[in-house]
Formats: structure tokens, C-alpha cells, sequence
């Protein structure tokens, strides 16, 4: 006796591939439509705030940045950061929202500074109350705080000819930034320097200028022992405390 066996096809995936890709498809275009009901996210000038007078208010400087080794932050208006934390140069992004600051990831220099607390690395987050910013860390713990810098203009009589940068355009090299906001920086050879000036008699006077302490053997730190400056012919002429020519820096090309 002979049997007869149907052949029945297995069935195939494309039905159920089918409808994943439908299924795939609507959650798609659920993301759109959804997408145009989100919240608007904050741009880094601050504008998803809703309120560009208050992101005005928190613009600008926060910390001493006159004195040496005093941390500051300066927010700029189109959402990007400078300062120090003492010892290190910082960069990086900032975006505001009322009385809130979010730090985006902030870079540093790696100086090595003895003694130099330097919390304000570690900002991610910031609150601003009056003329006060209370930094927070990453765990949302309170790690500092900067008041308001107040706007000191520098004195009229100094001649623009003493501003500006003297020396190489090397970082490494021994040169000075003059700033007109009263700050100079610099480096002499072996150690950066950061400090401040004000007009003197003749010239300029350096005041608290700060410097790493790193060892370079073999290098002529001679511009680290710098006190006061003056321009003589297009020409800096840097010396110390007892008036004795240190160093000419010509005018960084």
C-alpha cells in the first residue's frame, strides 16, 4: 500500500518582516511629529533660555582675574569660556537658563602650581544669585564660589605703545603679554608667568606676578625676575626690583 503525503510549504518571514518594517516606519514618523513638541534646547549664547536679559546679566567675569593665582571664569556672549583655576588656563562652552549655568567639557592646561587649590576645574554646573556664582562639581556638590568681578579700566595715561606682546612668538620662548585690561602673561624661557601691572613714572610696574615652578637646567630664567617695564625705541626694556636692565623684548611679529 502506497501512502500519499501533502507537501505543505513552510511559511515564510516575509509577512512578519513586513510588518516590523511598518511597525518601524510609524515609530519614525512618531518621532517626528513628536520632535516638533519638544522643549527648545538651550544654544550655547544662552538664547534657549527664554530670557536674554537675565543670560546678559550672567555675561562677563566672575573671580578676581587681576590678582595671580585667584581662580575667575569670563563667560563670553557667544557661549565660550576662558579663565583659570588658579594655576591652569581653562577653556571650554557654557549655555544658561534663568539662574542656571551648565559648563560644557572645560580643557586645561598641566602646570604643575604648588599649593594652588584648584576646585574650579571640576565646574559642571553653576547657580547665580545676585552677584554671586556658587560652582558646583560633578556629584552636584557646592566646590566654590565667584563673586561678580568688578570693571576696573585702566589708567589712561599709559601709551598704547606698551601693550601688546613682546619677545617670541614661541609660548615656550621668553616673551610677555601686556594686556589693557591690566593682566600680563607670559613665559621666561622655562615657567609661564601671570600676574598683573599699573602705570608707573616711567613705564610700567609688575605686580604679584606669579610663576610655575618647574625646573629647566641650563636656561636663562632671567625674564621671571621682572618688576617694571618701559619702551624705549620700539623696543621693551624689562627690569628688576632695583632697576637693572634684565632683558629687551622686540615687538612679537
Amino acid at each position: 500500500m502506497s501512502s500519499t503525503f501533502a507537501f505543505r510549504p513552510r511559511p515564510t518571514r516575509r509577512i512578519a518582516c513586513a510588518a516590523t518594517a511598518a511597525a518601524a516606519a510609524a515609530a519614525a514618523a512618531a518621532a517626528v511629529l513628536l520632535s516638533g513638541c519638544a522643549a527648545p534646547t538651550a544654544q550655547p549664547d544662552g538664547s534657549g533660555s527664554g530670557d536674554p536679559q537675565r543670560v546678559a546679566e550672567i555675561e562677563g567675569t566672575w573671580g578676581d582675574d587681576s590678582a595671580p593665582g585667584s581662580p575667575y571664569l569670563d563667560l563670553d556672549d557667544d557661549g565660550t569660556l576662558t579663565g583659570t583655576d588658579g594655576c591652569n588656563r581653562l577653556t571650554g562652552e557654557w549655555t544658561g537658563s534663568g539662574d542656571v549655568i551648565e559648563f560644557g567639557p572645560i580643557a586645561s592646561t598641566r602646570m604643575a602650581c604648588v599649593d594652588v587649590d584648584d576646585w574650579l576645574s571640576g565646574a559642571r554646573t553653576a547657580t547665580v544669585s545676585g552677584t554671586t556664582m556658587t560652582v558646583l562639581g560633578a556629584d552636584g556638590a557646592e566646590i566654590g564660589v565667584l563673586e561678580r568681578a568688578a570693571d576696573d579700566d585702566v589708567d589712561p595715561e599709559v601709551d598704547d605703545e606698551t601693550l601688546g606682546s613682546w619677545g617670541s612668538s614661541d609660548a615656550t620662548q621668553p616673551h610677555l603679554v601686556i594686556s589693557a585690561d591690566g593682566r600680563v602673561t607670559g613665559n621666561d624661557g622655562c615657567n609661564a608667568l601671570t600676574g598683573g601691572w599699573t602705570p608707573g613714572d616711567d613705564g610700567i610696574r609688575f605686580d604679584g606676578v606669579a610663576s610655575t615652578a618647574k625646573a629647566c637646567p641650563g636656561i636663562d630664567t632671567t625674564l621671571g625676575r621682572l618688576a617694571s617695564a618701559e619702551v624705549d625705541d620700539g623696543v621693551l626694556i624689562v627690569r628688576d626690583d632695583s632697576g637693572v636692565e634684565l632683558v629687551r623684548l622686540d615687538r612679537a611679529g
